[in-house]
């Protein structure tokens, strides 16, 4: 079953690395959050699935973020944003999470969206074979049962298909005029450093500095007739860039306004002169003034935004007149002190026989 391939990705085999494992005295039949409203009937969900899912997302993590950064990464400082650290940041993720899939869930009805038995037999399949394919230490560890596994599965899927179904009420309708976009191509000239013969980043004397400008204007110069072979000769690199009316300015992460300025100035075909930037020297060639292709892309590109807005608006209106409760002191017990570690094909076959 297609059903089979997601579930192995969101799944994966776990086993327990080289730390002792700490029994941190999760009540699974606590719980830990409970929704109530007057759109939904009550939602209470317990500590064991809630553990689950969170001790799942650090398997994930760990797989990935352990050998980089050390077995403290959880909770050392150093990783720590917004002042809480890795932990704390990806438990209120999950938590969050586990709310929005509750709440899509009791709007099913909404959007005619359902999950068949031929899914729901393949998550019962999928849980079982994790259940097998891991240990028991792992499965103790993780708070893995087969009702879990198969709950975060159930969840998983309503999550897709609510999102697939909230996005396709989008507005998809896009005029060539709001998604117009013109493309230049361009050189950028650095007047601080530069990058030497053995690839390491170099800064720049004064007398460099001199010499890099004059032949910034004299290649201007030059690129008005011949702007790729102009770039060749000097070395330079070039780039292209694409921008619509709603290019952002520099200072928000748009291109170098002075630049986004000369650009709407030009026709097709016609190259600047130098432009200054911050530190460096521009020189442009604009190559469309309607870029089929690049506009296209940004059509795209806003359809994918409409679709974005309109999920998440029907998330936050689930979540507006809903008084949701989370139960800290037993959440607080959920800890990632201890690693898992995806295993080898030889390392699977043990723990499958173990």
């Amino acid at each position: 079953m297609k059903f089979k391939k997601f579930a192995a990705v969101i799944l994966m085999s776990v086993m327990i690395g080289s730390m002792s494992l700490s029994g941190c005295g999760i009540n699974k039949n606590a719980t830990a959050v409970t929704m109530t409203g007057d759109a939904i009937d009550t939602i209470e969900v317990d500590m064991g699935y809630a553990n689950f899912a969170a001790r799942i997302q650090q398997a994930s993590y760990d797989g990935i973020f352990a050998s980089y950064y050390g077995e403290d990464y959880w909770t050392n400082e150093s990783y720590a944003k917004n002042g809480k650290n890795m932990q704390d940041s990806i438990k209120d993720s999950v938590m969050e999470n586990i709310e929005t899939q509750c709440l899509l869930e009791a709007h099913m009805d909404d959007y005619g969206v359902e999950i068949t038995d031929d899914e729901k037999a393949a998550m019962k399949e999928a849980a079982e074979k994790f259940m097998s394919d891991n240990t028991k230490s792992a499965l103790k560890e993780v708070g893995a049962t087969e009702e879990y596994v198969e709950r975060y599965l159930y969840l998983q899927t309503v999550q897709q298909k609510m999102s697939t179904a909230i996005r396709a009420t989008a507005d998809t309708e896009v005029s060539d005029e709001e998604a117009a976009q013109r493309t230049f191509s361009y050189v950028k000239i650095s007047l601080t450093t530069y990058t030497d013969d053995s690839g390491n980043q170099q800064t720049y004397t004064e007398d460099q500095v001199t010499v890099v400008k004059k032949d910034a204007y004299d290649a201007a110069e030059k690129a008005k007739t011949d702007f790729d072979g102009t770039a060749s000769d000097y070395g330079y690199t070039v780039q292209t860039y694409s921008y619509g009316s709603d290019e952002k300015s520099e200072s928000d992460g748009g291109f170098c306004d002075a630049v986004i300025t000369a650009a709407n100035s030009m026709k097709e075909g016609d190259v600047s002169d130098l432009i200054e930037g911050t530190d460096c020297y521009y020189i442009i060639r604009l190559d469309s003034e309607f870029d089929s292709d690049a506009t296209e892309k940004k059509k795209q590109s806003i359809i994918s935004d409409r679709q974005d807005e309109a999920y998440n608006n029907a998330v936050e209106s689930y979540k507006k007149d809903i008084d949701i409760n989370v139960n800290d002191k037993e959440w607080s017990k959920v800890v990632f002190d201890n690693l898992f570690t995806t295993p080898s094909a030889s390392d699977s076959s043990s723990a499958t026989a173990e």
